[in-house]
């Protein structure tokens, strides 16, 4: 069931340095920001009041200075409405661990200080760590992810969706760091999924998941009101946009090259069924979107060919080159070449209609699990109609974003939300349609 924020007294965080001490350092907090995207794992940042230099004192004293370019410091949080325990996720957040990247320190005392504390997921730390290494790497590129993140991030329990490709394939690491490396495999290899969806990342503690859009669940998360004469507004603000325009670039995303192996040259031309070299609504069936009502959002464009001028825009991206020339890969060259523009048209679908929505203080979100796919429901009534009609905002939205702000006495939470065309060839997420 969609969990609702529920808040109560002041908001507190707890805060600790579980390798220094088991202090909780929250009762000193003066602001906290905890910000998750989709693909782009989290980060905080925590300001606390340090009287008579006390925190730094114990940083120092346990080897702040000697080992932390060398060793990570550990920073573990929650935040919660008022004291003592609080039911999660309605009045608090799961605790959530980070590795420190930086300190700050300033005032206007000679022994009183402000920290300024930042910290980012653990398997980002670990995978930009990298060693210029210039290995090979044997498997398919699933197996292939799998070795690397156990390589340098062994205490991270990960898991990844299943790829088609050959398990004899040869991956060179070319000096990058792990995290580079990784994202050149993802950058293409949304073709060879199962069910050609784009990869999602998800980072949750020590936990990583590397997954694509289809292998996940989506389940609706929470429920928001705005104005609807029954109970409180849990909505503050919100900001809308709807582009358009996207039309012109992103309708469909097209590529082109040639197969060593089988001597087919591959584009537009060559692929009048439009199966190929295309990335478009109907050839990213299996793509997740919000449920919703044609008054609610776009209607998909017209795609057909012939039209002079073009109504839509048809984009035209490099392809990757076909991987070797004896067809290692295991698939034939027109199995994958449309990998790139795949990926960033289904990157894209979370550019056609956005919204920025600013809650009271939801607990709910705590990691980046469920970015991308899970959804949020939002009743919205329009005060300026007769009766208590549903504004269009209502309704189903897919979440890709988060970020609570605790400060002076408040805990809000900006929700970054999306919606797709009513009518694409999807699978439709989300409650029931208002």
């Amino acid at each position: 069931m969609p969990s609702i924020p529920k808040a109560e007294a002041r908001p507190q965080i707890e805060l600790y340095f579980p390798d220094v001490n088991g202090k909780d350092w929250g009762i000193k907090f003066s602001k906290l920001e905890f910000k998750g995207m989709l693909n782009g794992g989290y980060i905080v940042k925590v300001k606390l009041f340090d009287p008579h230099f006390n925190l730094q004192r114990i940083l120092i004293d346990s080897g702040y200075l000697q080992e932390s370019r060398s060793k990570t410091l550990l920073m573990k949080f929650k935040i919660k409405w008022g004291a003592g325990s609080q039911p999660v996720p309605e009045k608090a957040t799961d605790y959530q661990s980070t590795y420190v990247t930086s300190l700050k320190a300033y005032g206007e005392s000679s022994d009183n200080a402000y920290l300024e504390f930042i910290g980012i997921d653990i398997p980002s730390w670990h995978l930009n760590t990298g060693d210029g290494s210039g290995k090979i790497y044997t498997g398919n590129v699933q197996g292939v992810i799998k070795q690397v993140v156990n390589e340098y991030a062994p205490d991270i329990e990960v898991e990844v969706s299943s790829t088609l490709d050959s398990k004899h394939n040869k991956w060179q690491m070319m000096r990058m760091d792990p995290k580079t490396f990784i994202g050149s495999l993802l950058d293409w290899s949304s073709s060879i999924t199962i069910n050609k969806t784009n990869w999602i990342v998800i980072v949750d503690g020590k936990k990583l998941e590397i997954k694509e859009q289809a292998d996940i669940r989506s389940i609706p998360r929470a429920y928001y009101r705005f104005w609807d004469g029954e109970a409180h507004d849990t909505i503050s603000k919100w900001e809308f946009l709807a582009n358009n325009a996207l039309s012109i670039a992103e309708t469909k995303i097209i590529t082109q090259g040639l197969s060593a192996v089988s001597g087919q040259y591959l584009d537009r031309t060559t692929d009048p069924e439009e199966t190929m070299v295309f990335a478009k609504d109907t050839t990213t069936s299996h793509k997740k979107i919000a449920q919703t009502k044609p008054d609610q959002s776009f209607s998909k464009p017209d795609d057909s060919p012939g039209s002079d001028p073009p109504k839509v825009g048809w984009t035209s991206i490099s392809a990757i080159p076909e991987i070797y020339s004896a067809g290692d890969l295991g698939l034939k060259y027109n199995q994958y070449i449309d990998g790139r523009p795949r990926g960033i048209f289904l990157g894209l679908t979370n550019g056609l209609m956005r919204m920025k929505l600013t809650v009271v203080g939801h607990g709910e979100w705590s990691s980046c699990k469920g970015l991308g796919t899970d959804t949020v429901f939002i009743k919205w009534m329009s005060a300026a109609s007769s009766g208590k009609k549903l504004w269009f905002l209502s309704g189903n939205w897919i979440i890709y974003g988060f970020q609570h702000k605790v400060q002076n006495g408040r805990w809000l939470t900006d929700l970054y939300l999306s919606r797709y065309d009513h009518n694409s060839s999807a699978e439709k997420v989300g409650g029931s349609i208002i």
